[in-house]
């Protein structure tokens, strides 16, 4: 499973049967993505150049594309979305949602986290995550505030679930 930054908050998770772009604007490169994702209400929001998408996910519900099951959960206006593909279990939104999710979804494997604004850092590590993935202005500042300061930083991060680290660790995706 690939999780890669394309421009500005837009993410695209790839497996090896389908991919998802989540919260793509008029700045996202041309891409291929068998869905998009929108859980952020920004302006400039844009699925005009992503390529080959079937569906598009707006609001809150359960979907299935390729394999890939995506739950999406409204956290008091914030959507956040529980992804499973290849037996990884992503979270994926806004931190400030990530906050109020800890009743309602189980551990996840991976936390992707659009750190734009602070929230509490803090309540991250009650969702147990194997590893956080961050971007976005505060992403540097929520890796030390996790401990993990002088963080790697990539565009674009691979794993499998069999390669999922024990202990936490932070990659800031920039």
């Amino acid at each position: 499973m690939d999780v890669a930054k394309l421009s500005g908050n837009a993410i695209r998770i790839k497996s090896k049967n389908a991919s998802l772009v989540i919260d793509p604007t008029k700045e996202t490169g041309k891409t291929e993505a068998n869905c998009v994702v929108k859980l952020n209400n920004n302006p400039n929001f844009s699925d005009a150049k992503i390529e080959g998408s079937r569906i598009s996910i707006t609001g809150p519900g359960e979907y299935e594309v390729g394999g890939i099951k995506v739950s999406v959960l409204n956290m008091d206006g914030n959507l956040i979305a529980r992804i499973d593909a290849e037996s990884i279990k992503l979270l994926v939104g806004r931190g400030e949602a990530m906050e109020k999710v800890q009743d309602k979804v189980e551990d996840s494997d991976i936390l992707v986290v659009d750190a734009n604004e602070k929230f509490k850092y803090s309540e991250l590590t009650s969702l147990d995550p194997k590893l956080v993935l961050a971007y976005g202005e505060m992403a540097e500042e929520l890796g030390k505030s996790l401990g993990k300061s002088g963080s790697e930083k990539t565009h674009k991060f691979s794993t499998t679930a069999v390669k999922l680290p024990s202990e936490m660790q932070f990659i800031h995706l920039a």
